[in-house]
This record gives structure tokens, C-alpha cells and sequence, in this order.
């Protein structure tokens, strides 16, 4: 029992791809338990880095997911972090993407997209080596066992276009629209600190120019007790329920372990889809360029599909806002 009461859960939430034209938004979050007061980045040291290093470091990255991916070996940097990420919640490494995206929150109809059909036969992982990367996540998870920290769950939320043109079109707000999507994985999270039984802290990257959550707190939680710890540019606080404290801090990642892990997840997640998107179209037209989605070259990538860009796959494909 007394050993129960040194230790808490910690939380983190984050997204990826709010912004672009194409492709998914993806809310991720990630949940551990570890003694009371500890810095993971340091008690893993031995596994885990923030920063950039030398190839022969195989230590994983878990920073901001911009960061991770940045340089030439990015996302087999990124793909690194969040299978071995996976292969510690879940105990094995997700063979391939539709394995991945199986216990998903939310958006399931993949096959509704012709781009995201048979996602099981899509094996993983994409940019790095296997064998490597399954030493890597067994170093990984044998860092987290003599550190004391578990990695509880990490639920992802992926909301394909039809999903977020609906959202937009009922709340007619991009910023009301990410919290909407973000709310089922801050469910999950909760409800692994209910069940852990312990102190839970959740910290989620800042939404937007937002600083007042309260309102949008009370709404999703009715009669669940919220108190306002603190509401001010950069950083909103509050205590929802017992035992419960939510932090919505600008730069999250870089405050806290699971909201960088979090980031990571996510942000693979969407390279992951945008991979399979771009393949669909090259396979029809050998020469089109890829694209990340976002505004000017999405526009660019929706030009030169010209006539393979039916109405049907318009409406799946491009965002309304």
C-alpha cells in the first residue's frame, strides 16, 4: 500500500496535422505510472535521448516530433520512437499498419478510403530495419522494468477528412473541432489513472491561442467537480474531479515525457496514412511528386491529379477548413 502511495500517473497528450489541406488528424496520447517526482528522460537515459546523435547511438528519441523527424534519417527516427513505444504498451511490435491502427479510437472505416484499403497487408516497419529496431525496443522496455516505470496504454485517435469536414461543419471552429477530437483520448487516459488508483497528471500540448478551458471542461465532464488552478498565456491548469490535474501547457512535448511520446506517436501515425496516400495516386500516375498535405503543396498535389481527382475522392481526400 505504501508503495502504491509513492507513485502516480503521468499522462501526456498531443497532435499531429491540424493544419494541412490533406490527410488525417491524428490525437494521440500516451499513459505511464512511475515513482512520484521522477524525470523518465533521466531515469531512462540509458535507452532514451532528447536530442540528436550519432548513427551508431540506437538509443530511442522521445522530444517533439517535429525535432525527431527533422534531418535525413527523420522518420526512421520517428518510427523508432513509436514502435518501440507500442511494442512496450502493448508487449510486441505492431507487424503492420492495419495491426497498428486495430484498437483505434474513433474513425475505423478505413476501407471507406481507397487509399487506406487492406492496411493489413502493409507491413511494418516502413523506413527502418527490423531486427535492429526489435533491439532497440527490447533495450527500450528492459530501461522502463529497472527504472520502475510502465507504460500503461496509448490510445490513438485518428479523424480521417469525412470525420473532420463533419466536425468543422457542426462547430464551425478548427480550435472547437481539436478539442472534440482530442476529448476520447483524454477519456482513456482518465480512465487508466481510475483504474491505476493513484494521483494522475495530464499534460497536453496547447491548443491553439486558447487559455480558457474551463467552459469546454464542464460541457464534456457534467457534474464532475473542475476547479481553475491557473488560466494565463502559455499555461491553463485545473483539478477535475479527486486526484485528477490537467495541464494545457504551450511546448507540452518539451515539458513532458508522455506528451513527447505522444507527439511522436501521433506524428507517425499521419506519415504512416500520408504514405498510403500517395501511393494510391503514384501507382496511377508514376510521376506525380508526394506530398505532406499541407496548403501550398497540397494544392500543388491536387493540380497535377487533374482527372484522377474524381468527386468521390475529392470529398474523402480535401479538407473544408
Amino acid at each position: 500500500m505504501e508503495a502504491s502511495k509513492d507513485r502516480s500517473t503521468l499522462c501526456g497528450v498531443d497532435e499531429a496535422g491540424l493544419g494541412p489541406l490533406l490527410g488525417p488528424l491524428v490525437v494521440a496520447g500516451v499513459a505511464m505510472s512511475g515513482p512520484r517526482g521522477l524525470c523518465p528522460w533521466e531515469a531512462l537515459r540509458e535507452a532514451v535521448r532528447r536530442k540528436g546523435g550519432r548513427r551508431e547511438d540506437r538509443r530511442i528519441r522521445i522530444a517533439d516530433s517535429k525535432r525527431v523527424k527533422s534531418g535525413g534519417r527523420g522518420l526512421a527516427e520517428l518510427e523508432r520512437t513509436a514502435l518501440a513505444l507500442l511494442g512496450a504498451v502493448r508487449g510486441e511490435i505492431p507487424e503492420t499498419l492495419g495491426h497498428l491502427l486495430s484498437p483505434v479510437l474513433g474513425d475505423r472505416d478505413f476501407e471507406a478510403y481507397p487509399w487506406y484499403r487492406n492496411l493489413s497487408a502493409v507491413p511494418l516497419p516502413r523506413w527502418t530495419d527490423g531486427p535492429s529496431l526489435r533491439l532497440d525496443a527490447h533495450r527500450f522496455a528492459r530501461a522502463l522494468s529497472a527504472s520502475g516505470v510502465s507504460l500503461l496504454a496509448a490510445p490513438i485517435h485518428p479523424v480521417l477528412v469525412g470525420s473532420y469536414n463533419r466536425l468543422i461543419g457542426r462547430l464551425d471552429n478548427k480550435s472547437l473541432a481539436l478539442f472534440a477530437a482530442t476529448l476520447p483520448v483524454l477519456r482513456a487516459c482518465l480512465e487508466v489513472g481510475s483504474r491505476a488508483g493513484k494521483e494522475t497528471v495530464i499534460v497536453l500540448d496547447r491548443q491553439g491561442g486558447r487559455s480558457r478551458y474551463a467552459p469546454l471542461l464542464r460541457d464534456a465532464f457534467p457534474g464532475v467537480g473542475l476547479e481553475v488552478l491557473e488560466e494565463r498565456s502559455g499555461h491553463s491548469a485545473y483539478r477535475l474531479g479527486q486526484g485528477v490535474e490537467l495541464h494545457f501547457a504551450e511546448r507540452g512535448e518539451e515539458k513532458a515525457f508522455p506528451t513527447a511520446a505522444a507527439s511522436c506517436l501521433a506524428k507517425y501515425v499521419r506519415e504512416c496514412l500520408i504514405e498510403r496516400l500517395n501511393r494510391f495516386f503514384q501507382d496511377r500516375r508514376p510521376s506525380l511528386r508526394a506530398t505532406a498535405g499541407y496548403w501550398t503543396d497540397g494544392r500543388r498535389f491536387l493540380d497535377d491529379l487533374g482527372p484522377e481527382l474524381s468527386g468521390r475522392h475529392r470529398s474523402l481526400l480535401v479538407r473544408c477548413r
